[in-house]
């Protein structure tokens, strides 16, 4: 599996984790913003992964 696959399925594993996390222990009462804030994780750790793949190619 390459760095790019590994850093997508790491960003979505973030997504999955944070929108539960969000759901069940801080807003059980509001599931769409937590999904939208469990994207916004998501997105975060996708450029992470992707300055992280960039820095090792380098």
């Amino acid at each position: 599996m390459s760095a790019i696959e590994q850093g997508i399925l790491g960003a979505i594993a973030v997504c999955i984790a944070a929108t539960a996390a969000l759901w069940w222990l801080a807003m059980p009462d509001e599931p769409v913003r937590a999904l939208q804030d469990g994207l916004g994780a998501a997105a975060l750790a996708t450029i992470i992964a992707g300055a992280a793949v960039r820095r090792s190619s380098d």
